[in-house]
């Protein structure tokens, strides 16, 4: 295979394929000229280039070539459809295992995929402790349970208390800036103390507490307990060091959130249940405030028809996603892969056999494609939010970055 990198501004194409002999597409039907900008950034980073194929609905090929990865590109195809099929397809140099994506029925135009977008590298972080006084007394010895601690980018960290007889919380965990900021929530006492940490070892006395505003959320029937978890950040508008502020698996049932009155600007709220048939529910809420009622449902918004990878069909309630993708895994020493296909709740069947059997992809010569099996399904919920739009948000790391979709819902499941 011959690779064809494209350079930004330099050229675009009207008819290209990194393909030769019989795989040549055939000539490309007579249509306005459409063009786009896009760019992936795949994981790892030492991923240097991927296959690009865009097609239209009838499966005819426009462009099928190798690009450079990290770098925008001007695109041209001709046809009369305004929206395509759009797949990538990447493999890890070291593993050798593919990552694939297909976007049914999009107009990728200014879309940057960022695989790596979210995912923040742990640097060594020195170990830090932290000793509440005046935390406990022999009238409200807590559970360890019942103490939560958060701070700047840290989730995990080692409690234990001085003895029934001492009135002191011995909190340890690897504290990532030099100046931090902590938080301690007793929630059986519904109290909370913020306090800035700059050495290795710290002492604060928390009888200089505010009181914990609580939360307990109605359900629809047949919903069971949720699951919560809280964050907080103390800027509006910049999510790099959040803090973790509830986890309910950590806390007593009698609430779901449990949240402090100062500091925190805004809040990410994140509710999640499995349904009676097996679905599992998750709901995200970022604002100043903290909602008194979120939007649950009782049974998913979607049924799993059928599952073969010749023959998908899927069946929606009256409260239709936004979008849905299926997780597709082939894990052969053939091939070793995972595909992702990207669909509007228009399409309730899809055949993925036919689909890339038709593409052909020059990636993909010689490898075994009928070893597919489903592994997810899932749907993505966001008020005025349609297919379309909603790939337009998460293909912008910018946006996605400044959590511009405020409330959202996914539902999915494993068949």
């Amino acid at each position: 295979m011959r690779k064809l990198y494209l350079f930004p501004l330099l050229f675009s194409l009207a008819l290209t394929s990194c393909k030769e002999g019989k795989h040549d597409p055939a000539p490309q039907p007579i249509g306005r000229e459409v063009s786009f900008n896009f760019r992936l950034d795949p994981l790892p980073e030492e991923t240097e280039d991927f296959e690009l194929i865009v097609s239209q609905k009838d499966g005819h090929v426009l462009l099928d070539t190798v690009i450079a990865a990290r770098t925008k590109h001007e695109l041209k195809v001709n046809s009369d459809d305004t929206l395509f099929d759009v797949t990538t397809i990447y493999s890890d140099p070291a593993t050798k295992k593919y990552s694939m994506r297909t976007y049914v029925q999009v107009n990728p135009d200014n879309w940057h995929i960022d695989d790596g977008i979210g995912i923040r590298t742990e640097e060594p972080r020195p170990n830090t402790t932290v000793y509440y006084s005046n935390a406990i007394n022999t009238n409200n010895y807590p559970s360890h349970g019942s103490v939560h601690f958060g701070a700047r980018q840290v989730e995990l960290s080692r409690i234990s208390f001085l003895g029934k007889s001492a009135d002191t919380l011995k909190i340890e965990y690897g504290r990532k800036f030099a100046t931090d900021l902590t938080y301690m929530l007793m929630a059986e006492q519904g109290k909370y103390i913020f306090a800035e940490v700059t050495s290795p070892e710290a002492h604060i006395d928390f009888t200089n507490t505010g009181t914990a505003i609580k939360r307990k959320y109605s359900r629809p029937d047949g919903v069971p307990p949720l699951t919560s978890a809280l964050f907080g950040y103390t800027k509006a508008g910049d999510y790099t060091h959040p803090i973790s502020l509830y986890l309910s698996s950590r806390n007593p049932a009698e609430y779901d959130l449990q949240f402090p009155q100062t500091l925190i600007e805004e809040f990410e709220v994140i509710l999640s249940y499995v349904d009676r048939q097996g679905y599992m529910h998750k709901y995200w809420h970022v604002g100043s405030t903290v909602p008194e009622e979120m939007p649950l449902l009782p049974k998913s918004d979607f049924t799993v028809i059928k599952s073969k990878f010749s023959d998908f069909q899927v069946q929606f309630g009256e409260d239709k996603p936004s979008t849905y993708n299926l997780l597709w895994r082939s894990s052969t020493a053939n091939l070793n892969a995972e595909w992702q296909v990207f669909l509007s709740p228009e399409e309730t069947a899809f055949n993925m056999e036919g689909f890339i059997e038709k593409l052909s992809p020059a990636s993909l010569e010689g490898k075994t494609l009928s070893d597919f099996r489903l592994f997810r399904v899932l749907s993505h919920t966001a008020k005025d939010r349609t297919h379309q739009s909603m790939h337009d948000y998460l293909n912008n790391p910018e946006a996605y970055l400044r959590k511009e979709l405020r409330q959202y819902r996914r539902i999915y499941i494993f068949p």
